[in-house]
């Protein structure tokens, strides 16, 4: 009688959960993205009645592009930069770019904030300085993200459906080793993270670097000053919203995004600031289908191959192509379902983020108070903002 031992006994059953729980995220996500399409409203969408509300930082060499892109893409939407009074370079950034760009008066408005006051979100303390110039829709965008054509006519017509519309993030697959990695990371999870849970509940965060809003409801909650001293503000901006009993919108509107990680330190300490932000909302918001959806999936790559070198050589290298794959799939549906760009380094890429992405969780639950966000040091405590 042949014996066969535990490990690979657990190996094999390990890896049809992975598949079935894989297949199940896929074909929810390509479901999902056929049925917004289909509920997008056809007709005209202008960009005319939308603020664009970028609090701007400098010092990625990609900066310059990207606003560039979006008020090339967008030529009628109104554009509110938020810039530090003391970011000279942005300032000069946007004063060029303002002399070749503006296409009409005040198409381009440009607000200096003072310093960021202690115990408040930098990004949110702009914000909320800028909303009294906003139109009657916002759309907040972080400073590396572009939005391609029409984004901002879905995005619209999108709020018909509901009080708050957000996106789904893409990164670029350009520059060094370590961003291209990042954006490994992201686009193997964001279209089988964010959307195949909305089949069976209501977004309970939002993609915090594009989304739009009303600007009454908005200020009928607080405005941004309702969530001026919370770290997290993309999950506590959805919170204020599902907490009045409005409606989040998980839209297919695509945005890419380049952000320019300079070597392994940054790379690190962008993965442990989403990871620390993740934990956050796992601690208020977990429940069986997440875990089932969202952190099994992401934690058994890395379990497989550690039971298969258990195993042997020949499981080992069976498991490492089984991961290959697995991306190469994913790369597959990416490019059907959004048109990116793939490439054969990016899906190695992957594998190495989906094998990586266990241990960032981990080293989050290592001084989870302390974090890194650009050009400043944070102590969270409560889900609140200290500087030290």
């Amino acid at each position: 009688m042949i014996s066969i031992p535990p490990v690979l006994v657990v190996l094999v059953v390990v890896w049809l959960v992975y598949a079935l729980l894989t297949a199940l995220r896929i074909s929810l996500a390509l479901r999902f993205l056929t049925q917004d399409r289909k509920a997008e409203v056809a007709g005209e969408g202008g960009d005319g009645q939308v603020t664009v509300m970028q609090a701007i930082l400098s010092g990625d060499p990609s900066l310059g592009r990207n606003l560039e892109e979006n008020l090339r893409h967008h030529p009628e939407a109104h554009f509110l930069w938020l810039i530090d009074e003391d970011d000279g370079v942005a300032r000069e950034l946007a004063k060029r770019l303002r002399a070749e760009h503006e296409l009409r008066p005040g198409r381009i408005e440009t607000l200096l904030a003072p310093p960021t006051p202690q115990g408040r979100n930098p990004k949110i303390f702009k914000l909320a300085l800028g909303l009294p110039r906003a139109g009657a829709l916002i759309a907040v965008l972080d400073d590396d993200t572009v939005l391609p054509p029409g984004a901002l006519a879905r995005a619209r017509l999108a709020l018909e459906r509901g009080d708050l519309v957000t996106g789904l993030p893409c990164y670029r697959s350009e520059g060094s080793f370590f961003s291209r990695l990042m954006a490994a990371f992201v686009n193997a999870n964001a279209l089988v993270t964010y959307l195949p849970i909305l089949f069976f509940r209501r977004p309970v965060t939002i993609n915090g670097m594009f989304y739009l809003t009303r600007k009454a409801t908005l200020e009928r909650l607080g405005g941004f000053a309702a969530i001026e001293e919370r770290l997290c503000d993309d999950y506590e901006l959805a919170k204020l919203y599902r907490n009045a009993g409005l409606g989040i919108v998980q839209t297919t509107v695509v945005h890419p995004i380049s952000t320019t990680v300079r070597g392994v330190v940054d790379y690190l300490r962008i993965l442990r600031r989403w990871m620390v932000f993740a934990n956050h909302l796992f601690r208020e918001s977990i429940d069986p289908l997440m875990i089932g959806l969202v952190v099994l999936p992401a934690l058994m790559p890395l379990l497989l191959v550690v039971l298969a070198a258990f195993v042997g050589g020949g499981a080992l290298a069976a498991t490492l192509a089984g991961l290959l794959a697995k991306a190469a799939v994913m790369a597959a549906v990416r490019r059907r379902a959004i048109g990116s760009r793939e490439t054969v380094s990016g899906i190695l890429l992957e594998v190495l983020a989906d094998l990586l992405q266990p241990l960032h969780a981990v080293t989050a639950l290592f001084r989870p108070r302390t974090l890194r966000w650009r050009d400043k040091s944070i102590v969270v405590k409560d889900g609140a903002v200290r500087y030290r």
